[in-house]
């Protein structure tokens, strides 16, 4: 079976137990017309991913706790998101580039401090970035797409679609919380496609992920540490799950 086809049923899989709260494995095999194999084998993974429990021959979803909208985040410890950001630029090139912006309110911070470089291309789909680089001297697009008033950014297939036709040098990203999870997540199916998207298309990836979201879980892995080629954070180097992630990734803390 192709690998689309697991991840498309796996996602089946989380939204009946949304709906369902829990479920038998026996109605998962009904609702998904697969075999009791082969919902095992999923709620197994699905377990290891953090996201579902198992019980006595029945899954549970994962429950973590409601992520804030977006635009009441940007408050939350802004002095260190700027800190993040700062620390992203260094990493930026003086020459003409092409970056691509993540939606959420760290890589919001580093929309702001874009605004001291020139001759770069900016896209974004985050309401945020387009207003901290409204009276930007960079070339600025906007990805487009439905709107989504939780998350201030544009999603959907438009965006999506974007990402796969072109190519970016640089690609700067945030992330829901990790605690539990191997890489970078989100809080949403559509926002972590076009995550995905994004880090396939760009050259180098940069993730920026403060302190705070090494206590948190989240819903969607969106791709492994090993495939982001900077973690910028002001976490402890120290602490085991960073030691963890230093392994698989640079990375580089404030």
């Amino acid at each position: 079976m192709k690998a689309i086809e697991i991840q498309a049923r796996r996602k089946t899989i989380l939204a009946l137990l949304k709906t369902n709260q829990t479920l038998t494995v026996q109605q998962l095999v009904r609702q998904c017309h697969v075999s009791d194999e082969t919902i095992r084998k999923d709620l197994r993974v699905l377990s290891q991913q953090g996201l579902v429990t198992k019980e006595f021959g029945k899954a549970a979803l994962v429950t973590a706790s409601p992520l804030l909208p977006v635009g009441q985040r940007t408050d939350q410890f802004a002095v260190e998101k700027q800190h993040l950001a700062q620390r992203a630029l260094q990493l930026l090139p003086l020459t003409p580039a092409t970056i691509a912006l993540d939606q959420g309110s760290t890589v919001a911070a580093v929309a702001t401090v874009l605004n001291q470089m020139t001759n770069k291309t900016i896209i974004t789909s985050s309401l945020l970035s387009l207003l901290a680089l409204q009276k930007t001297h960079n070339t600025l697009y906007s990805t487009g797409g439905k709107y989504s008033p939780s998350d201030m950014s544009f999603q959907g297939n438009g965006p999506r679609d974007l990402y796969q036709q072109i190519h970016v040098d640089f690609c700067l990203l945030g992330s829901s919380g990790i605690q539990g999870r191997q890489g970078l997540c989100s809080s949403s199916f559509a926002d972590a496609e076009m995550k995905r998207e994004m880090i396939a298309n760009s050259a180098v990836k940069i993730a920026l992920v403060d302190a705070s979201k090494f206590t948190q879980t989240s819903l969607v892995q969106v791709v492994p540490w090993s495939a982001i080629d900077y973690l910028i954070t002001n976490m402890n180097p120290q602490t085991p799950e960073l030691l963890t992630i230093a392994e698989q990734t640079h990375v580089l803390t404030i």
